[in-house]
């Protein structure tokens, strides 16, 4: 690359760069990649430069949207629709798309996120891209699961491992952690660990920070659920940032409320900051959890309540059905701890 590039290849090049800067997990980088080749794609006429903007902008959504600058990241992933659907590749579209799903899915919008891919996975199907395929059922049936909905769920998550194994692409790690968290969630937690036994297996040699903190997420969800909250700190021991619900909840079963209560508001404030309404909700259970289980003096009054209530009705209002469980289960244990302390 030199300035004497011409503006595709450099765009190529940028966009390359991006793509590599997203899988070390180094998003900002992998956005400035992507701006400047939106730069270049700008110069570019004619059909070749839609598809360069679109993959731009796409790169720009996705880099964004993992760093959690929602509000930026759906800005750029609307501004990648268009010149998607002028350039007519079903793959950048699909992928266009997918990232739109993903950032429905973290607003909360749970419902516009199964529309949107179950748009990915008719035209992935319809352009017979398998893999493509694979990744979008995985996906979907993840957003099942947070609407209750398991034997969707189940049929998705089961055909997304069946597509992915064929040819041992590179979403199979995704999709086997997909099932694996059905799994856990439909009561059947040893089939989820020997799915993320696999999981790991077909990860092992690759740099795909993503797929690693799928896999290290459910393994830590696994063993909140299955009654081991010592094994959660250990999963993500020097990685609490990825999954700093998961270890408050951790934290507060140990018996460590403070610790639990400082990364839970942390989490709550930060979603509530970028959009990411579904952390929001589990994040401020997870805080009104961890403030009952401190001294009253420490617990200020009646904060422990009100984090359960606000949390509680964002998971109403968007609606979150999985969270509207995880509240009543908030709820029950913050009773059983206020009956213990008064007995």
């Amino acid at each position: 690359m030199t300035a004497d590039t011409a503006p595709e290849p450099a765009a190529g090049h940028f966009l390359a760069l991006s793509v590599i800067c997203r899988v070390q997990g180094r998003y900002e980088e992998g956005h400035v990649a992507a701006r400047q080749a939106m730069a270049a794609a700008g110069r570019v006429p004619g059909k070749p430069g839609q598809g360069l903007l679109a993959r731009s902008y796409g790169l720009q959504a996705a880099n964004l949207g993992l760093s959690g600058r929602l509000d930026e990241a759906r800005r750029a992933a609307d501004l990648a629709l268009a010149p998607a659907e002028a350039y007519g590749d079903p793959t950048l579209l699909g992928s266009v798309l997918s990232t739109l799903r993903e950032n429905a899915r973290r607003g909360g919008q749970l419902r516009e996120a199964v529309a949107i891919g179950r748009r990915a996975l008719d035209l992935a199907e319809r352009s017979g891209a398998p893999t493509a395929a694979a990744f979008e059922r995985s996906n979907l049936a993840e957003l099942h699961l947070l609407l209750e909905e398991f034997d969707e769920a189940r049929t998705l998550a089961e055909a997304a491992v069946t597509g992915a194994e064929q040819d041992d692409v590179w979403c199979l790690p995704y999709t086997l952690a997909a099932l694996a968290t059905v799994r856990m969630r439909t009561g059947r937690p040893s089939e989820a660990g020997l799915l993320l036994d696999r999981a790991e297996s077909s990860v092992a040699g690759l740099v795909d920070r993503q797929a690693g903190h799928e896999i290290r997420t459910a393994r830590a969800e696994l063993a909140l659920r299955t009654g081991r909250p010592h094994e959660v700190l250990r999963v993500v021991e020097g990685r609490a940032d990825e999954a700093p619900v998961l270890v408050a909840w951790a934290e507060i079963l140990t018996g460590s409320a403070g610790p639990a209560r400082d990364l839970a508001y942390a989490e709550a404030v930060r979603a509530g900051r970028t959009g990411e309404r579904i952390t929001e909700a589990e994040a401020g259970l997870a805080l009104a959890v961890a403030l009952s289980r401190l001294p009253e003096d420490e617990a200020a009054g009646g904060a422990a309540r009100e984090s359960l209530a606000r949390a509680e009705e964002l998971a109403r209002a968007l609606p979150y059905p999985a969270g509207l469980r995880y509240a009543a289960t908030a709820r029950r244990l913050m009773d059983e701890a206020a009956a213990t302390s008064s007995g």
